[in-house]
């Protein structure tokens, strides 16, 4: 099943209390059935990252002692707060919370683990945390049946860690406050089809510049064609998958010729400039990463998926 019909089937079935790409999730109330917040998550005590201790995060860091003393070299875990879901994992009738930290030991190498959180005598805990594995992306997940389902792209196959290609379903049961992983499911490889019927929707034009305006800019791909919103105009271009899995070429993009406001068509340009540069995309904490190279510059833009286009029904 491609993404975008993955995806449409998970708009379609709210009963699944499904929550994607959320990026401002409030801490919940204390109440019959629901699950802990961001706000709590990002404050309180983890265990089953490392085996000799628990660690305390505060306002979603945490950071350990120096590898070597007077260095700068530490281990550290953060919360990753633009990918959560929720739901009733053990069945007891309330909900739970899924959350996402990275971890880091000063190598090249970034851990991803999965922690469910849940209110025990009115106070958020860690019920079970579980290594995800290093460098994965997370592109989406859900509550269903009482199970974690999580679709990643993973490196398997000969990938490079840094380059993970391979799509895999990862399911998990709450057993006991342990999480027990069933056998993952193969997707198939990473291909340009599963960003095909959706509208993806830009959110940040780099890693520190996350978009505050109200000036919409929006891709969508059809085949080998790229097309959408830059802002004030609409504009369309060619794409093409290479060699690699993961990496793309557009071609010149051209569009319409509309005025707007000096601000609006500033952004507009910057967005066509980086288009045409894109070399790569990815997957990011359920964003869509477009990245590209202009000289020495090397940046990345964010889109969120907001509409599934009719035509992968």
């Amino acid at each position: 099943m491609k993404l975008g019909q993955r995806l449409l089937l998970q708009l379609c079935l709210p009963a699944l209390s499904i929550i994607m790409f959320s990026a401002n999730i409030a801490a919940s109330s204390v109440t019959s059935g629901a699950s802990p917040g961001l706000k709590d998550a990002a404050d309180m005590l983890y265990h089953g990252i490392y085996e000799d201790k628990e660690i305390s995060l505060k306002d979603g860091k945490w950071a350990g002692v120096a590898f070597v003393k007077g260095g700068a070299s530490k281990p550290s875990v953060g919360l990753i707060k633009n990918f959560s879901f929720s739901g009733d994992i053990d069945g007891n009738g309330t909900e739970e919370r899924v959350v996402f930290l990275w971890e880091n030991s000063g190598g090249s190498g970034t851990r991803v683990y999965m922690a469910v959180l849940a209110y025990r005598e009115a106070k958020p805990v860690n019920l079970a945390t579980h290594l995800i594995g290093d460098r994965v992306q997370l592109q989406m997940g859900r509550v269903s049946q009482g199970k974690i389902e999580l679709d990643v792209i993973q490196a398997e196959n000969g990938d490079a860690a840094c380059c993970p290609a391979s799509k895999v379903l990862r399911t998990w049961a709450l057993n006991n406050n342990q999480l027990i992983e069933n056998r993952p499911q193969s997707l198939g490889r990473l291909s340009l089809a599963d960003l095909q019927g959706i509208e993806w929707t830009l959110t940040q034009m780099n890693w520190r510049e996350t978009r505050t305006e109200n000036t919409k800019i929006t891709l969508t791909i059809d085949n080998d064609k790229v097309s959408g919103r830059s802002g004030c105009n609409r504009y369309s271009g060619t794409i093409k998958a290479a060699e690699m899995p993961g990496e793309i070429a557009i071609g010149q993009v051209a569009g319409t010729r509309m005025a707007c406001p000096a601000n609006v068509m500033e952004i507009e340009s910057r967005f066509l400039k980086a288009l045409s540069n894109v070399s790569k995309y990815s997957f990011v904490n359920g964003h869509l990463a477009l990245t590209w190279k202009d000289d020495d510059a090397t940046s990345t833009m964010l889109f969120t998926a907001q509409k599934i286009k009719a035509a992968v029904m």
